[in-house]
């Protein structure tokens, strides 16, 4: 007695295949950009699930949660706890430091963009200079 099948094996050969139409370059390259793209996410999480899971995780993870709580008023707040920090930072390598920048970015941009605001506002010259250029240069990235 055969095996019975399932609904979408009957489907699969009810419909016959039709053959694949070619792409057009242009609808290639969008295809490719969209792959890179996909890869490049997957690359930038991994990263930062590196950072998390390294030697430094638990402090990065107590940092994490201040900034997922953190409100906008909270900016010199953020710049202190960086400066705090400063010891255990100083030992990470430039990526290390260049993923634990780009997640207080994440975070500074998610927070504006929750409160209605533009995601970035890097400000005019003469202007004060704004939390991430700070936390920027506390990392030393540049």
């Amino acid at each position: 007695m055969a095996a019975p099948q399932t609904h979408a094996a009957a489907r699969r050969r009810a419909v016959p295949h039709q053959a694949a139409l070619p792409l057009s370059s242009g609808e290639r390259k969008l295809r490719e950009d969209e792959q890179l793209s996909k890869l490049y996410r997957a690359y930038k999480r991994a990263q930062i699930q590196a950072l998390l899971d390294g030697p430094f995780g638990t402090q990065v993870r107590e940092l994490d949660r201040f900034m997922r709580r953190m409100e906008l008023q909270d900016g010199p707040k953020l710049v202190e706890r960086f400066r705090e920090a400063l010891g255990w930072i100083g030992l990470m390598d430039m990526d290390s430091r260049f993923s634990l920048l780009r997640l207080a970015s994440r975070r500074i941009v998610a927070l504006r963009e929750r409160h209605g605001l533009e995601p970035f506002n890097d400000g005019v010259v003469g202007d004060p200079p704004r939390t991430f250029h700070i936390i920027k240069d506390l990392l030393g990235c540049r």
